[in-house]
């Protein structure tokens, strides 16, 4: 492990199995998985299990069940041990508000070489799906342009399913957008303006902690924990004290077919009292989540009303997908940005741009506070897919998204 940088750990197991005269009851974990009403059928995507007593965290199993459809499942633990996540296709009929209860073997083979996995890089961390790039973690501050915008923590590049490059760094047009990111125009101390994280000025984000929490055939799972500084919030001895503290959770899924499923979960709690974030003071409001699409030729947007003809401001969906051609060759590809139902705003509203800002404007033009005891808490799933929308089939992965929550 000596290519590992030191601030990097991995806090995954591995059960190790003798299957000899049958199996023991070791080797078996009964899981319980919840098909609520209204779940999308024929679609393949992520569904979270609960662990019926516990599990080894990280553990592999092989499941089958007739609501998963024919053949075998393969299932890996989280590493609380607790819970558990497959990738499967419901089955017309069986998705009606039941739970099933599966019984899966552990398997001796985790495939962690192969399977989904983030690995240290210079300047961050890298997430793999066997011999695929998924996507970049920038964990140390950069600048393409002397300084002027100093950025960190955020994801570029984002790649599609054919290694296609799907977003933008430091564009000359608007060089403070950073590929996948998340940031506001507004951070209040009391009355103080600490600065504006949206174009990188009078801000930094000091990452603290970078931890592989799991990896394995079905998903990867990078934790972060962030403390936002500005040059205008010190101690009586000049420090910059750190205003919130933001704790990122960031799940990527093994591909299964045109598709791969990635989770966000953004965690901020204020460090100090008074404390506010908001977005531009505008009518536009922008702030929040955000990706900054590479714009491919011919390319199209869409959210619950349909094709988009211009920008959207304002505008109020569950969902957005981006599609066109971003390679050299013909073939179409895009990503669809997921909200869960639990936003503080939901459907939340959007700023949707044809040259390449995607965001979700969340508080808008009015600063919110965020409470020393009560984090604030944004979840998104990205839908990365071959073909357009209609192949991702992004409004049911909406529905999907929201009838099956993230448990915590």
């Amino acid at each position: 492990m000596s290519h590992r940088a030191p601030w990097v750990s991995v806090l995954v197991t591995v059960s190790v199995l003798c299957l000899v005269d049958g199996l023991a009851a070791a080797d078996r974990v009964v899981l319980s998985i919840d098909l609520p009403r209204g779940l999308p059928t024929g679609l393949r995507i992520p569904l979270q299990a609960r662990v019926e007593g516990a599990a080894t965290p990280g553990a592999v199993l092989v499941a089958r069940h007739e609501a998963l459809g024919e053949g075998n499942v393969v299932v890996q633990c989280q590493s609380d041990g607790r819970a558990a996540w497959l990738l499967a296709a419901i089955g017309k009929g069986q998705a009606d508000g039941k739970r099933i209860r599966v019984t899966g073997v552990v398997k001796t083979d985790r495939g962690g070489e192969t399977g989904v996995r983030f690995v240290a890089a210079p300047g961050g961390m890298e997430c793999r799906d066997g011999d695929r790039k998924v996507m970049f973690y920038h964990r140390e501050p950069r600048s393409l342009d002397n300084g002027t915008h100093v950025a960190a923590n955020y994801f570029h590049p984002l790649y599609g399913l054919g290694g296609e490059v799907l977003t933008q760094d430091f564009p000359k047009d608007h060089p403070h957008h950073h590929g996948i990111f998340w940031a506001w125009h507004q951070l209040l101390v009391g009355k103080v303006r600490a600065g504006d994280p949206w174009v990188n000025k009078d801000f930094l984000p000091v990452v603290r902690e970078v931890v592989v929490a799991e990896l394995g055939p079905v998903f990867a799972t990078l934790s972060t924990r962030v403390e936002w500084t500005s040059k205008h919030i010190v101690d009586r001895n000049g420090r910059q004290r750190p205003i919130v503290e933001e704790k990122g959770r960031f799940r990527v899924f093994h591909s299964v077919g045109d598709v791969r499923h990635i989770d966000f979960r953004i965690r901020l709690t204020a460090l100090l009292d008074e404390v506010k974030i908001g977005g531009s003071e505008n009518v536009k409001g922008y702030s929040g989540f955000t990706v900054r699409v590479k714009p491919p030729r011919q390319m199209a947007i869409h959210d619950r009303r349909g094709l988009l003809k211009q920008d959207a401001v304002g505008s109020q969906s569950p969902w957005a997908d981006i599609s066109g051609r971003f390679g050299d060759g013909e073939a179409v590809s895009g990503l669809s940005i997921l909200c869960d139902k639990r936003l503080p705003e939901f459907p939340p509203k959007w700023l949707l741009r044809y040259y390449g800002m995607q965001n979700v404007a969340y508080p808008g033009r009015e600063a919110v506070p965020l409470q020393r005891n009560r984090p604030l808490v944004l979840r998104h799933r990205l839908v990365i897919h071959k073909g357009d929308r209609s192949v991702a089939r992004s409004n049911d992965q909406q529905a999907a998204f929201e009838v099956s929550p993230v448990r915590d």
